[in-house]
């Protein structure tokens, strides 16, 4: 498994790794000679449940550099598992919260024809169970998204309920400026079933959650409980984005007062995510507000990639879809843009 990032962001997570001490064995002595190319020492190193973990810097025939991750298991184990069936190797690898998915759960996903797909394409960041805690997950300043908890961020519903061709998109092109490469090699139906896989853990998720908050009420039933869960990963109407009407014209000063009255107490008054107020995510953890004037948006640069951001918000954040007319957001689109040209 390979996973590209720069050279910033393995100092800063080895660093962060050894602040948080999360129980592994990290070697760090030789992080900071990144310049040698020929010598790339291990990021990290670390033992779960007896299967070694080994991570160790490599460079490509461009010239990029990639973590490649290994696994050894115990002897016994590596023995066994391929007889007993039930032992996927990302899973066990992957660390496993005391509070995981139920043994229904996990039977459930690896009976779904996407299991395989998402153990060689998405384990080694998002984990064997997709709770964002894969063991290349550390080395990433982008936390993996969770999606037994956490909602998909970029979608083009006006629930926040991302269509398969949401979740499509995201896995075929990847995350722009973050860690997530591009899946070129998968086909269309590969990127289809993984999608699916994905829509399913979610829902697993929620059903899960909802098997908790109700098990003290009798006349709610399984059934009742799966339907619910089903609702909630259901998307809703689809975000119309009409190109501005004839005769639009772009008005900077217009766009700025509606982008002070709404996006600046987070994103702040020039757009280098400096505003006053600390937005937190759907779990109580701290958002890295997105610095405009860099250009840099996760969910695409391109004006109607922006518009369905202002339009349905980003789910799971403080930003909410938007209440405006199409004419305001196109304006807030034209005056984003103008924040993403500016020299800071």
């Amino acid at each position: 498994m390979q996973l590209y990032f720069t050279k910033e962001d393995l100092i800063h997570a080895n660093e962060e790794a050894i602040a948080a001490d999360r129980n592994r064995t990290l070697i760090p002595e030789k992080l900071q000679q990144l310049s040698n190319k020929n010598a790339y020492p291990v990021a990290k190193a670390f033992t779960h449940n007896g299967v070694e973990v080994r991570c160790v810097i490599v460079v490509d025939e461009t010239g990029r550099m990639a973590m490649k991750t290994t696994y050894r298991l115990p002897l016994v184990l590596a023995v066994l598992a391929p007889a007993i069936g039930a032992i996927s190797l990302s899973q066990v690898a992957c660390r496993t919260p005391a509070s995981g998915p139920s043994a229904m759960a996990l039977a459930t996903l690896a009976a779904h024809e996407g299991h395989e797909l998402f153990a060689a394409h998405c384990v080694a960041c998002h984990g064997g169970h997709g709770r964002g805690n894969g063991p290349a997950a550390i080395a990433l300043t982008v936390r993996p998204r969770d999606f037994w908890n956490e909602r998909c961020r970029y979608v083009s519903t006006l629930n926040g309920v991302p269509t398969l061709e949401d979740l499509m998109q995201t896995i075929g092109s990847g995350r722009h400026f973050g860690a997530m490469p591009a899946r070129p090699n998968l086909t269309d139906v590969e990127v289809h079933i993984l999608a699916e896989y994905v829509r399913e853990i979610t829902r697993l998720g929620w059903e899960d959650r909802l098997t908790k908050e109700f098990a003290d009420d009798d006349e709610t039933t399984p059934e009742e409980i799966r339907e619910i869960a089903w609702e909630r990963v259901t998307p809703g109407e689809l975000a119309a984005v009409r190109g501005p009407g004839l005769g639009f014209r772009a008005d900077l000063e217009y766009g700025r007062q509606l982008y002070l009255e709404d996006c600046a107490a987070c994103h702040g008054p020039w757009g280098r995510g400096d505003g006053l107020d600390m937005p937190l995510d759907e779990r109580g953890k701290p958002i890295e507000v997105r610095d405009l004037t860099s250009g840099k948006f996760r969910g695409g640069t391109g004006e109607e990639e922006i518009f369905k951001r202002i339009k349905c918000g980003i789910p799971g954040t403080p930003m909410s879809s938007a209440a405006a007319s199409d004419e305001d957001i196109w304006q807030l689109v034209r005056y984003v843009r103008f924040l993403a040209g500016r020299k800071r």
